[in-house]
């Protein structure tokens, strides 16, 4: 399949889910275009079967060295940043998906993680686990004690 076609097809996807670590929208475009960079250095020297978990896979691995690399500098912001809205934050925020985020927050960072890759994102738990890299079971066991605690928030809320 070729790059672009790639893009396009899984592009929102990659998105939303790196969207939904980040919570913020230009770090999330960032990773996107990381994330595709190294996926299209990796394409052009192998053939990839399972390209949608593969691509979630180097999403949430370029994630991670992200945060790595901001746990080791200290940021400051002397200069006063304007917050503006783009439309797609608009529709995030209103978006029961904004209010499934914040109760995310209230679990494990593990489950989250399960939650998004097989709930959010249609992901198998097979490929959950692949990407993870984390026994079947495991991913099993987490996801279900992940919607276990989310249906006691939703619950809760309500």
């Amino acid at each position: 399949m070729e790059l672009e076609t790639i893009y396009i097809t899984y592009m929102n996807d990659i998105y939303r889910y790196l969207y939904s670590l980040t919570k913020n929208h230009n770090v999330a475009e960032d990773l996107l275009q990381d994330t595709f960079t190294k996926a299209h250095i990796t394409l052009l020297g192998q053939e990839i079967q399972d390209i949608k978990p593969w691509l979630f896979k180097v999403a949430y691995y370029t994630y991670i060295d992200r945060t790595r690399k901001e746990k080791r500098y200290i940021m400051s912001d002397n200069v006063d940043q304007i917050y503006s809205n783009t439309p797609e934050q608009i529709i995030v925020e209103q978006d029961a998906y904004q209010k499934l985020l914040k109760l995310l927050e209230q679990i494990k960072p593990i489950e989250k993680q399960v939650i998004l890759l097989c709930d959010v994102h249609d992901c198998t738990n097979e490929q959950a686990a692949n990407i993870l890299h984390l026994n079947l079971n495991t991913v099993k066991s987490h996801l279900a004690r992940g919607r276990k605690k989310m249906r006691a928030l939703i619950m809760k809320e309500e």
